[in-house]
């Protein structure tokens, strides 16, 4: 009779570890699949994210004469002209140090890449214009995306 009992302990005691094994299981599965997500989400979301700024600061101004794309120090650096209060501005969008970098300055000013305000970390970004089109390209984690816009008037 004792026998009987210590089988059915031992029965009982085997079907619980499966029982956690199989739930530590699921746990260990469920939360690789949880990080990954996460990663994916904040990827996209940087990208678009720098996407959707530039957009609108390009939108603001979508004329030809007011959107050029400028080298300085090997770099591409996309140019916003506009004019606050009859003095002219110019509104530089670069890639510098793993971020992307904006800097606001009057003309009368030189360009000096140190002084511009993070916006985001990225890996890179660059611009190009090419028949009045300007295309954006933003790469974060080995994963590209690009955008274009339409620039209005002019030749470039």
């Amino acid at each position: 009779m004792k026998r009987h009992h210590s089988i059915d302990f031992v029965f009982v005691l085997l079907l619980f570890s499966l029982f956690v094994m199989g739930s530590l299981a699921l746990i260990s599965i469920g939360s690789r699949v949880y990080s990954s997500t996460v990663d994916t989400l904040e990827q996209n979301y940087t990208q678009y994210t720098i996407l959707d700024y530039i957009q609108q600061k390009v939108r603001q101004n979508l004329s030809v004469n007011q959107i050029e794309i400028q080298t300085f120090d090997h770099q591409t650096v996309l140019c916003i002209h506009e004019i606050y209060q009859d003095v002219p501005y110019t509104t530089y969008i670069y890639h510098d140090q793993n971020a992307l970098k904006e800097l606001l300055i009057d003309d009368k000013q030189s360009f000096d890449k140190d002084r511009g305000e993070t916006i985001m970390e990225v890996d890179a970004v660059s611009f190009d214009i090419s028949q009045n089109i300007l295309t954006i390209t933003v790469e974060n984690n080995q994963e590209k995306r690009q955008t274009s816009l339409a620039l209005i008037g002019g030749s470039s």
